[in-house]
């Protein structure tokens, strides 16, 4: 067994992470809400481990232990560690970005509403450059069903000591190996299916390299990708903001984000892009936060929290 503690930067809120993750599921995530604990698999050199997190502490002095069943050599355990306090946005401190939204009438509320709200990054970029292709023009909850129907069917899994068994998302190997006609019957569309076995090609065969992406900026992301059929712009942001967790991006093509502007800012109209980019110049360096927020707000309407709805007819009296 291995254990070590991951320090988190306050703030820093599990419960807001639940909330989000009502309204943006995760097949791969076994989470007791009471216990404070998510567990997830996670490949380690060439094995797939069942990680369990176990959250603590509070908003202001957040305590986050992570575990295995086995154990691990001194590279693996370091190579674990990085990983999750990358895909927790461990590191990153909010403080900044709130008093930045301080200034933002607008902004204000949000950052009160959901303090210590942080990205849950997708751990690998492989898989999160797929999922954000599964995602393309496709409303949350089919490309959620498309992205499992993937994982059950390519995947692997891998069980704890109790039985139970998790999703492993495939590797690059195993999606170039597939056909087109093998993920039609799961519905996916054929350019769908078809950009999905490309990509992972791609990869594979050394035209695409995953762990370049790290050393490169944002915009050398964008031209790096943007070539590969069927990516366009907004895939590879979000492949900087959920994969990469990157600070300072502004998806303007996202629906959510746009319906989202409207909400927030009481707009009587939704904005076009020339708009978005206008608003969401005031929130640099922060962008991508801004936008976490702004969706979230949206989230919370989804999911009917009576408070955030008090709060923002208090915002915006009728």
């Amino acid at each position: 067994m291995f254990t070590a503690d991951i320090p988190l930067k306050p703030p820093f809120s599990f419960e807001r992470l639940l909330y989000r993750l009502q309204t943006h599921p995760d097949a791969q995530l076994r989470i007791e809400p009471e216990a404070g604990r998510m567990r997830r698999a996670l490949r380690v050199g060439n094995r797939s481990h069942v990680v369990t997190f176990q959250f603590a502490g509070s908003t202001e002095q957040p305590l986050l232990t992570v575990s295995t069943e086995q154990d691990l050599t001194p590279a693996q355990q370091v190579e674990l560690q990085k990983t999750v306090s990358h895909m927790v946005s461990a590191g990153v401190d909010l403080q900044p970005l709130y008093a930045m939204m301080e200034h933002d009438k607008h902004l204000q509320p949000l950052a009160a509403y959901f303090r210590g709200l942080k990205y849950l990054l997708i751990p690998d970029l492989f898989q999160a450059m797929i999922v954000n292709i599964i995602g393309q023009q496709l409303n949350l909850t089919f490309a959620n069903t498309l992205t499992v129907r993937l994982l059950q069917f390519a995947g692997d899994s891998v069980t704890d000591q109790t039985g139970e068994e998790y999703l492993v998302f495939p590797t690059p190997e195993a999606v170039a190996r597939l056909e087109v006609e093998q993920l039609r019957p799961l519905q996916f569309s054929q350019r769908k299916a078809e950009y999905i076995i490309d990509f992972a090609r791609a990869v594979t065969d050394g035209r695409v390299e995953l762990e370049r992406l790290e050393q490169m900026t944002d915009e050398e992301v964008i031209e790096y990708l943007l070539p590969l059929r069927g990516i366009g712009r907004w895939t590879i942001e979000c492949l900087l903001m959920f994969g990469l967790g990157r600070p300072d991006l502004l998806p303007v093509a996202d629906i959510g984000l746009r319906n989202g502007m409207q909400l927030v800012y009481g707009l009587a109209e939704k904005p076009d892009q020339p708009q978005m980019l206008r608003i969401g110049e005031s929130w640099m360096p922060w962008r991508s936060y801004v936008s976490l927020y702004i969706w979230e707000a949206v989230g919370a309407v989804r999911r009917g929290e009576s408070a955030f709805a008090e709060m923002m007819k208090q915002k915006n009296p009728k």
